[in-house]
């Protein structure tokens, strides 16, 4: 599989790692702190050994780990990373009950384009290869705001991004918001996600990205995309 990272191509300051595999590049993200470094993703079961020697070839301290929601292609490796990091997992409480169980939020299509790719990810998120391994969050997010991450160290906010699933959420950081899939790359091409649990709160989400102005979007797949570039299309 093809990788691209910020060692290769940079953007902004932003460290991230892509896999360029099948029409969703699934990309992780590093955001450094005073006390250590967070993890904002962990990728799917194919992208473990990639991103940890990516970790520890860019010498990072994973002392945290973000989970922007917990979908299996986000937080596939979040028990192995947790284990071997003895780092502590942030999910929203709205996504607790999802872990390991894709179906507690059913997803719809955006549009017909997308029936059969929602089909076809909620037969095989049944699977166990696909399933994320169990575990338990240490953090559980109720609200967006800055002040437990300041606790630890970190300089950013928290932001509420649901609709793709009810407790998804991201990281504004400076001028650059991590939205996991809140926006997304499909086949090249930037966009609403295919599908989502709430497609009305889903579309409140990208009005609220609108409102923040990034100068960067950091999607959960695809490389990050300069803001001004994508506005017009959100």
């Amino acid at each position: 599989m093809k990788y691209q990272s910020f060692n290769d191509t940079p953007i902004s300051d932003i460290r991230y790692i892509t896999e360029f595999s099948g029409d969703a590049p699934t990309s992780v993200y590093v955001i450094r702190g005073q006390q250590g470094d967070m993890l904002i993703d962990t990728g799917f079961f194919t992208t473990y050994k990639p991103v940890l020697k990516w970790i520890r070839g860019n010498g990072f301290n994973i002392t945290d780990i973000f989970l922007t929601h917990a979908h299996p292609d986000h937080d596939h490796n979040a028990a192995k990373f947790k284990e071997l990091f003895n780092a502590r997992i942030w999910l929203h409480s709205k996504d607790v009950s999802l872990i390991r169980n894709f179906p507690s939020q059913p997803q719809k299509p955006l549009d017909e384009r997308f029936v059969k790719r929602v089909k076809w990810i909620s037969f095989w998120t049944k699977t166990p290869m696909i399933k994320s391994k169990a575990y338990t969050p240490d953090f559980v997010i109720e609200d967006e705001g800055s002040d437990i991450p300041r606790k630890f160290g970190y300089d950013f906010s928290i932001v509420e991004l649901p609709g793709h699933t009810l407790g998804s959420m991201g990281i504004l950081d400076g001028n650059t918001l991590y939205c996991g899939d809140a926006y997304v790359v499909l086949n090249g091409v930037p966009m609403m996600p295919a599908h989502g649990t709430d497609l009305e709160l889903m579309k409140k989400s990208v009005d609220r990205i609108n409102e923040i102005v990034p100068s960067y979007l950091c999607c959960g797949h695809g490389v990050p995309l300069k803001f001004a570039d994508e506005a017009s299309s959100l």
